[in-house]
């Protein structure tokens, strides 16, 4: 197999995939992607599978740790059915892939999936909005009870009266719905608003937001800022941030991810007061670990140094591999 496809670790969320090229190949540093479907003989468009071709991209290479390897987003990541037999093309380069199923779309994020999974979202709102139609009407119902009362033909009874006490009581069951029906919504809308209309704007606002961060110059600017920040800061914010950095291969972006994979090593202010950590995964630790020593971090050799004499021991495959790939054994 020339091209392989994986989900991308620094995305456990969803909606990345890692794509590894052939060593030795004469690939540009920025690269274009082409999803072809084997079966129903279509390209991947933006707005699903089409006849024309089209090009995803551009795309970073990384090369360091060997193969050179480019990260694929939601683009195309979220219109991919799990075990789809395409042909997928990097620069000149093809390779026919069973679409793995543990590379998931975002959380949150619509999978388009071509023209039959986006006609089914609206099928299934339907009998949601038919459903709720009918609890209304019977409210507005007992005002035209008069109406369908005369057609058994009453007026030949010898008690015409009759009918003017059932239209007084419809009327006076319809005007109690109607009052208890604005009390009950009264009482549920009034709440609402004050629990939704304060915080979001401030968080979003404020200079912890992802957007004041993000407009710093550079990650040690953003990653300073982000630990002054402190508990201010969310988690998925932090996330954001390393992960556009460490798509540049940016060697402290990439040693922050070896941290937070890494359960011998913690960042005090990153994991503990933001709360951006993945638990104790050594193998996807030591990736992250081995890229940073790889564009130049010194910092990452020692905790790979360390994180190597700890895998020693283990005995899952997993783990086992990382040894041999990144422990120089």
């Amino acid at each position: 197999m020339v091209i392989s496809i994986k989900s991308d670790p620094a995305h456990p969320r969803g909606g990345y995939a890692e794509v590894t090229l052939p060593e030795g190949g004469t690939f540009e540093d920025e690269v274009q992607v082409t999803v072809f479907d084997n079966y129903s003989e279509r390209y991947l468009g933006d707005a699903g599978w089409q006849a024309s071709k089209v090009m995803f991209g551009p795309y970073m290479l990384a090369r360091s740790g060997g193969a050179p390897r480019l990260i694929i987003g939601p683009e195309i990541v979220n219109q991919i059915e799990e075990y789809a037999n395409i042909k997928l093309t990097v620069q000149g380069v093809s390779q026919d892939i069973s679409w793995p199923d543990d590379i998931v779309p975002a959380p949150g994020a619509a999978k388009i999936g071509g023209i039959m999974s986006a006609s089914a979202k609206p099928v299934g709102e339907a009998p949601a909005l038919t459903a709720t139609l009918p609890d209304p009407e019977p409210e507005a119902g007992p005002p035209d009870a008069p109406e369908p009362t005369p057609e058994p033909n009453l007026q030949p009874a010898p008690a015409p009266g009759g009918i003017g006490k059932l239209v007084t009581a419809a009327v006076v069951i319809a005007v109690g719905s109607a009052a208890l029906a604005y009390w009950f919504a009264f009482m549920q809308d009034e709440p609402a608003p004050v629990e939704t209309a304060v915080s979001p704007a401030a968080v979003e606002s404020g200079p912890c937001s992802a957007d004041q961060l993000g407009a710093l110059d550079g990650f040690a600017a953003q990653a300073s800022a982000l630990r002054d920040c402190g508990t201010d800061a969310s988690a998925d914010v932090a996330l954001g941030l390393v992960e556009r950095a460490a798509a540049q291969n940016n060697p402290d972006a990439l040693l922050l991810f070896g941290t937070v994979y890494d359960g011998a090593v913690s960042d005090p202010v990153i994991e503990d007061s933001i709360g951006l950590t993945f638990g104790d995964v050594p193998a996807t630790a030591a990736e992250y670990y081995a890229r940073a020593v790889a564009a130049g971090s010194d910092a990452a050799a020692q905790n790979l140094e360390a994180l190597c004499a700890r895998m020693a021991d283990m005995t899952d495959t997993l783990t086992q591999g990382a040894v041999a790939d990144y422990c120089g054994n």
